[in-house]
């Protein structure tokens, strides 16, 4: 029961890590691309830049995450 209730817990804080630093991502840049169009009057030009970069920052993170779930020793499932 013990080793389920770890399971869980891991794959919870995975799937959370996962949603923040996607959504964390993309409003830093929503966030940087606001700040630079409000200094230089632009309308959504820098806005739309930065969304589309953090966007793909994050995928970024997600996918270099889940490709190194192979090679975790410490994962739940590991047979060692």
């Amino acid at each position: 029961m013990g080793r389920k209730r770890f399971q869980l817990a891991y794959y919870l804080s995975l799937m959370t890590q996962i949603g923040l630093t996607m959504v964390l991502s993309a409003l830093f840049g929503v966030w940087l691309g606001r700040l630079l169009d409000a200094r230089l009057g632009t309308r959504f030009l820098f806005t739309g830049i930065f969304l589309i970069l953090g966007v793909a920052g994050g995928i970024t993170v997600i996918f270099r995450l889940v490709r190194d779930l192979d090679d975790d020793s410490d994962e739940p499932d590991a047979k060692t």
